[in-house]
This record gives structure tokens, C-alpha cells and sequence, in this order.
């Protein structure tokens, strides 16, 4: 070096040294940024090794994964699916660049695939929501604004939850119409007698087809013998549906989804066929056939876009994996952690009483929805649920050149990031006491003083999230999110707080599948990974009583 400097000097005069100091000082940054830039990749034994795994066992894919992230202190691992780059991306801040913009990063194809996969669409129907570039947004995307509104299908599929589920007129009505169907359901055990019961099973008929009825009406039950059992039976195989192998590879998986798919087309042959458009309950929060004001007006928009019962039967069978993969276990997941603590069990039930009311003359119970869903453990009990067991990869495909923690991705590649990941970094979520890895009820609670009636300072819970939205997106992220995810939070704590308080509850054992006891507590089912919530893999059976 010093020989270097000593011949350019010489050549260029005592100022060029400064000026060769601060070149070689870039050179060194830029070698040192390439360097640190080389991100890792995922290992395969053979070809097309990563690829396959990924499609038919994402759980030890994942596991693969962070396994490589953390070996090489990296916030980025590469892999191949098929011929195409992918990355997953970690860390809050690279997060923020997967749910950047719709001009970089491109949300809509994963719902493109599932308009084939789940919906059953043609390509010609398929085609009308392709062929819309002008973004989801009230204002079309630059170089759109010429879309014509009948033309803007992202917008007008968005708009109808905005309007049929968002406001709280029709969120309100959809959660008191679940918790009396729900409650319905459980007042039908005994006043003070004990029974051994399986909580997951229990939940999976009882909350899940009120949940059903609440959005798609009674009729659609009522129409087809063991939809439930055939919901489940689709549930298991839905997430593989999507990036799975060929139809003719899995045949078993293809007929759970045709079946049930049969099923709720039947509902809406039918539902066309026997409802009154221009009579009041046109306009009604509910009705038996196509059921809440959402569904109904679904239905409507999507037959006026020129979709066939198929496909609007396909909407209600992918809608039907929203509205029970999440809510269902989570709450399993959730009653499964109460139980087992008495303390939480009791506070979570003085926190929920209040929001109660029964009418002394007919006796009827009803509860107050937003005071519910505002009770602090409540709603920490909930994001600390969905935080653990929900394990989803937000995609993207990539439509311009971008980079990510010094790595350039391009154009055409994958983008992915892992709730599965994000939910349990440390330095986010960790407590003091608590890791990132368990269940606190509290970490999301803070303490704040208020003054009462006396003025004196007292301590007070308030609802205070650990993480940041980069940090926590069970329902997706950025511009493409759940849009049933209001309802979901209300239903899940509406079913824990109604079985709190309607139930003595002791916890009595874990049992595997097959029925049989089982050696360890349940554990997330990583069949679910990367799709939605984990269920439980293990039952957990209890002794429960009604009260009055």
C-alpha cells in the first residue's frame, strides 16, 4: 500500500493522495457490502429437492429454513421453486419491503392461484381480475385512471367487505347472530351435571357451524348431510391445494375439495332459486338462504360481473377455509392455555361477566360485542394465541428489481416472509421472564396509573401490542390483507369468554388421534405450516359443568 500511495504521489502530486485514500475507502465498502450481500441457500440433496418438499411438507421446510437463517446469522435464505427464485426475508424492517407497493411487489397472483385452486374458475373469469391493473385502491393506479368502474374487480371485491362486514352495523349483527347460535348450541348440555367432553371436536362442530349459518344461512347445512365433516376432511389437504402438486399426483386431496365444493354449490343453486329479490328480506341482516347481508350481496356482485354458480360456490367454499382455519383452532389453542392456569381461568371470567346482560323477564343472555372484544386480557390472550400458532408466508412476486438487506432481488422472483419466524424473535417479543417461545397471557398488557373518584392513582391494564405490524401479520400484510379478520377477532373472543362463563371447567388429560392417552401436551400440527393457524395435534379432553 504505502509503495502505491509513494508512486501515485509521485505521478500525481501531493493532493492525489487524499483523493486515492477516499477511492480505495469506497472500493472497501463496496467489496464489504458484496460481501455481506452474499446470501445463503438452502441446501438440496438432489434436484428439485427444496421445490418438491416445499409443496407436500412445508412444516419441515420451514424448519429447514430457519435452521439456514440462523446458521448464517442472515436475514435472507434463497431456494428454487421449480425454476423460479424465491427468498424468504426476515427481520421487521425487510419486512416492510415485502408489503411495499403493488408497482414492485405484486400481492394478487397468490389470489389468482387461489381463484384456480379453490374457486374452481375458468380462465376467462380469472382473466377479469388478471387484466385489472388499476389496484384495489378508491383512486386508480398511475396510467389506469381510464379503467372503467364496472371493470375494477379488485376494488368492487374489496369494497363489499368494506361495506357488508367492516361497518359496525353489520359486524354487530353477524357477532350477536354467532353467539346465539353458539350459545344455543351449548345450552343444550345440562345445568350442573358433569361430562367429559374433547374440547377441539367440540369446537369444531358447535362454534364452527355457527359461524357457518351466521354468514352463509341455514340452508346450507340443512341441504347437505355431513358438511361439516366434509369442511374438515378439505381443511386438512386446503393449504397443499395451492402450490401442490398436479391434480393427477393426489387424487384423494382433489376429491375431499370436489366434494365439499359439490356441496356448496348445491347451497347456491338453491339460494338463487328460492329467494325473493324483491321482497324485505332483500334487504334483511339475515335469511336462511344465502345468509348475512356479505354473503348475499357476494353472491349478487358476483353473478352481475358475469361469474357462474361455480365459481360463486368456489368463493364460499375458499371463504369457508377463512372464516374456520384461523378461528376455530386458535380458539382451541386459547381455551387450552385458560384452562390449564385456574387464575387465568377466573380473570379471564371476571374480566368477561360484565359484558353479559340476562333479561329478567325472558331470561335470555346477550352480550355487548365491542365491550367484550375491548377487555385487555382479552384481547392480549388472543394476539398471544395467533402470535404462536399461526404460521402463514405472505408472498409476493417480485415485478421490479429490488433490494433487500444489501441483497438485489430480481424481477420475477418470490418473495415470501414466515409469521412462523417473525411471531418468535426474540428481541420483538421477549418479556422479561417470558421468551418468545411460550405463552404469557399479559405480554401484551401495560400498566398505567389513573385517578379515581377520590383522586387517588391506581393501576390500570391497557391493551398495549408487543410487536409491530411487521413484526405480527397472521392476516397478511401491506395491501393485501384478510378481509375477515374484524369478524375472526370477534368470534374467537366471543367463544372464549362465552364458555368461560357459561362452564366449570377441569382439565382431565391429553389424548392422541386415535383416542388413546397421550405421553406429552399437544403441539402445533405442522401439516398447517405456512397456510394458517396450526391445530392442535393433540385432544385435550375436560370435565365441564353449565352453570346458572
Amino acid at each position: 500500500m504505502a509503495i502505491l500511495l509513494d508512486r501515485v504521489t509521485q505521478a500525481g502530486g501531493q493532493f492525489t493522495v487524499p483523493f486515492v485514500l477516499l477511492g480505495l475507502s469506497v472500493l472497501f465498502i463496496v467489496y464489504s457490502r458484496t460481501c455481506r450481500a452474499q446470501v445463503p441457500t438452502l441446501t438440496e440433496l438432489v434436484p428439485l429437492y427444496n421445490t418438491y418438499q416445499y409443496l407436500t411438507d412445508v412444516g419441515t421446510f420451514m424448519d429447514r429454513v430457519t435452521e439456514t437463517l440462523n446458521a448464517h446469522k442472515s436475514n435472507l435464505v434463497k431456494f428454487r421453486i421449480g425454476f423460479r427464485d424465491a427468498y424468504i426475508v426476515t427481520g421487521p424492517k425487510n419486512v416492510q419491503k415485502v408489503f411495499g407497493p403493488p408497482n414492485v411487489v405484486d400481492g394478487n397472483f397468490i389470489q389468482l392461484i387461489l381463484m384456480d385452486k379453490h374457486w374452481g374458475m375458468t380462465k376467462d373469469e380469472i382473466g377479469k381480475f388478471a387484466n385489472d391493473k388499476s389496484g384495489r385502491l378508491k383512486d386508480p393506479a398511475p396510467g389506469k385512471e381510464g379503467t372503467p368502474e364496472s371493470h375494477r374487480y379488485w376494488l368492487g371485491h374489496d369494497r363489499l367487505y368494506a361495506d357488508f362486514l367492516t361497518k359496525r352495523h353489520f359486524s354487530d349483527s353477524l357477532a350477536a347472530s354467532f353467539y346465539k347460535l353458539f350459545s344455543q348450541r351449548l345450552d343444550q348440555q345440562p345445568l350442573n351435571e358433569w361430562r367429559t367432553v374433547s374440547l377441539f371436536d367440540l369446537l369444531k362442530t358447535g362454534m364452527a357451524e355457527a359461524a357457518v349459518v351466521s354468514l352463509f344461512g341455514s340452508k346450507i347445512i340443512e341441504l347437505n348431510d355431513g358438511f361439516t365433516k366434509a369442511y374438515w376432511d378439505f381443511d386438512h389437504i386446503a393449504g397443499t391445494l395451492v402450490w401442490g402438486l398436479p391434480n393427477w399426483m393426489r387424487p384423494g386431496p382433489v376429491r375431499k375439495h370436489t366434494r365439499l365444493h359439490e356441496m356448496t354449490r348445491k347451497h347456491i343453486d338453491s339460494a338463487w332459486e328460492h329467494f325473493n329479490w324483491d321482497g324485505p328480506e332483500a334487504e334483511t341482516d339475515w335469511e336462511p338462504h344465502f345468509g348475512s347481508r356479505l354473503s348475499r350481496e357476494t353472491a349478487k356482485w358476483l353473478r352481475e360481473k358475469g361469474m357462474s354458480n361455480h365459481a360463486i360456490a368456489g368463493h364460499t367454499l375458499a371463504s369457508l377455509f377463512g372464516l374456520n382455519g384461523n378461528t376455530v383452532p386458535v380458539t382451541a389453542w386459547a381455551l387450552m392455555e385458560i384452562i390449564k392456569d385456574k387464575d387465568l381461568f377466573n380473570a379471564v371470567r371476571q374480566d368477561a361477566l360484565p359484558c353479559f346482560e340476562t333479561n329478567q323477564e325472558t331470561g335470555e343472555r346477550s352480550v355487548d360485542a365491542q365491550e367484550l372484544i375491548s377487555s385487555p386480557l382479552l384481547q392480549s390472550i388472543y394476539v398471544e394465541t395467533m402470535r404462536l400458532h399461526v404460521s402463514f408466508n405472505v408472498s409476493r412476486e417480485v415485478l421490479q428489481d429490488i433490494e433487500i438487506d444489501g441483497v438485489i432481488v430480481g424481477k420475477g422472483s418470490l418473495l415470501q416472509s414466515s409469521s412462523q419466524i417473525a411471531h418468535y424473535e426474540e428481541d420483538v417479543w421477549a418479556v422479561e421472564g417470558h421468551p418468545a417461545s411460550e405463552f404469557f397471557a399479559r405480554r401484551h398488557i401495560k400498566y398505567v396509573s389513573v385517578e379515581d373518584d377520590s383522586g387517588h392513582l391506581t393501576k390500570k391494564e391497557q391493551f398495549s401490542m408487543k410487536g409491530r405490524p411487521s413484526s405480527f401479520f397472521p392476516y397478511g400484510g401491506g395491501y393485501v390483507m384478510c378481509p375477515g379478520r374484524h369478524f375472526a377477532k370477534q368470534e374467537i373472543i366471543m367463544a372464549i369468554a362465552t364458555i368461560v362463563t357459561k362452564f366449570d371447567v377441569d382439565f382431565v388429560e391429553w389424548v392422541n388421534e386415535d383416542g388413546t392417552k397421550s405421553d406429552r401436551p399437544a403441539q402445533d400440527d405442522k401439516r398447517y405450516a405456512g397456510f394458517i393457524a396450526m391445530s392442535p395435534d393433540r385432544e385435550m379432553k375436560i370435565r365441564w359443568a353449565r352453570r346458572h
